[in-house]
């Protein structure tokens, strides 16, 4: 292996240090699939592994090319994983469900092609929990995702097997996805960084098992995991533009953040719906207090209509607002009988919701309402920060215990906001990361990372958490 530890290095980083010769792809692989080895039997993030002799053919044809100056692009040679969440050629994509699990795909999702294309080695792919349809991660075809940070806590969702991966070292970052929190709830569970992008740059072609998915079009957005800032700056311009597939993605220029100086920041911990912990606020304090001294305002201010945005993205998205019919035709079609209790649970709580047309109606007004009066919001603030959750990671389980907990995360799914997620402290008393949300207006991403760039390095930077009975490297 090389002097360099690839745990200090980012994406840019270790890319840079690829084209130079300085480091290899080989050793890069070789360095993660250890890690591998190590770790991941005791979170089971990783589901599936790209064969090893193929993964050493990659990296050895990268540094042949890179020996040579023959540079793919910006990823050459790096390893990413991505969830089971979309095509990946080669392997078997379930999103969780046995009864769905079938051939290899033949063809790359979009976004993972532009990663390929770009010059990344696909490690594998990573764990969720059934039909991506929990915040916690748990399925009956591969098992329960642990947090690395506390085996009896749960990684979260639906994105849980992509950030445990992250957390433990067993991977620098990787592809997600995003419509209710699935990126956020993670990465905060998890201690690593999240970006959700607007919804509307990134192309869904390539989803898995369909292209379209429903209500759920309206809300998902691909995104991306990492363990720095920079990670999540390199991986989403990569990722995003029209690829004349997905009639909703349009082409937007990232455009440059102002200066730090510039910016009026909205701060808020307070919910109606929810109470944070001690911990989460006195993280929330120590950022207002880092932000004060270098940004043109920092406002106790919080969007309008956030609680109305959190019961019409429940009513209508997640339960579907017909008494579970449409959850039980689906799972009739595919000839599913038995589930997660998390799944049982999402099904017994969308017999209760039943929308009239007129109360469709009324649902469908408020849904451009909320978007229009956030835009408005955000005419008066540059961006949003607050918590992703009120507590740290809850226990196995508990997801749906209470809903009203998601209150800082749904309401962007609703909007389609972009939103990062960055490490900003931890629980004093247990030990685990808290996350902090940063939210913006429609395709601002760069301004948003400008600002958990600037935390980042005021703040925690992150580091691999060893699992329980993992051998320490």
């Amino acid at each position: 292996m090389s002097l360099f530890n690839p745990d200090t290095l980012t994406l840019r980083e270790m890319a840079g240090l690829l084209r130079r010769g300085a480091l290899t792809s080989v050793d890069l692989l070789e360095f993660y699939l250890q890690r591998i080895a190590e770790r991941n039997t005791s979170i089971n993030a990783l589901i599936q592994l790209e064969s090893i002799d193929e993964l050493r053919r990659q990296a050895r044809e990268a540094d042949e090319l890179a020996s040579i100056g023959k540079i793919r692009g910006p990823l050459h040679g790096v390893p990413l994983t991505i969830k089971d969440v979309c095509h990946v050629r080669g392997f078997r994509m379930s999103r969780g469900l046995e009864e769905l699990l079938g051939e290899a795909s033949e063809q790359d999702a979009t976004v993972v092609a532009r990663l390929r294309e770009a010059g990344a080695i696909i490690l594998g792919i990573t764990n969720v929990p059934e039909l991506c349809m929990a915040f916690e991660t748990e399925n009956l075809l591969y098992g329960r995702t642990l947090n690395p940070y506390d085996a009896q806590r749960s990684a979260g969702g639906s994105s849980g097997g992509e950030a445990a991966a992250i957390a433990a070292g067993c991977s620098p970052a990787g592809l997600a996805s995003d419509a209710c929190g699935s990126v956020r709830i993670p990465a905060h569970f998890n201690g690593i960084c999240g970006l959700k992008l607007t919804q509307g740059r990134v192309p869904l072609t390539g989803q898995f098992p369909n292209d379209r998915s429903g209500l759920f079009h309206l809300t998902s957005a691909f995104g991306v995991m990492g363990r720095y800032v920079d990670d999540l700056a390199l991986l989403g311009p990569l990722i995003s533009g029209a690829d004349g597939q997905d009639p909703d993605t349009v082409d937007v220029p990232f455009s440059e953040s102002e200066p730090l100086a510039e910016l009026r920041v909205a701060l808020s911990w307070e919910s109606t719906r929810t109470q944070v912990s001690p911990a989460v606020k006195q993280v929330l304090q120590r950022v207002e207090l880092c932000l004060s001294s270098v940004v043109a305002q920092v406002f106790p201010a919080t969007p309008p209509m956030l609680d109305e945005a959190c019961d019409v993205l429940w009513r209508v998205f997640i339960t579907g607002a017909d008494a579970g019919r449409g959850w039980k035709r689906l799972f009739q079609a595919m000839n599913k009988k038995t589930y997660t209790p998390a799944t049982a649970e999402l099904v017994r709580l969308s017999e209760e919701v039943e929308l009239s047309v007129d109360e469709m109606k009324r649902d469908w007004i408020a849904i451009d309402t909320f978007r229009y009066q956030l835009a408005k919001f955000f005419n008066e603030h540059d961006l949003f920060i607050c918590p992703v959750f009120p507590d740290v990671a809850f226990a196995h389980g508990e997801s749906l215990d209470d809903r009203d907990r998601y209150a800082f995360v749904f309401p962007f799914s609703l909007s389609g906001s972009p939103a990062v997620v960055i490490r900003a402290g931890h629980d004093p008393a247990t030990g685990m990361p808290i996350g902090i949300q940063i939210v913006g207006p429609h395709w601002q991403e760069e301004r948003l990372l400008a600002v958990a760039a600037f935390l980042e390095r005021k703040l925690l930077q992150w580091a691999p958490v060893v699992p329980a009975g993992a051998a320490i490297r």
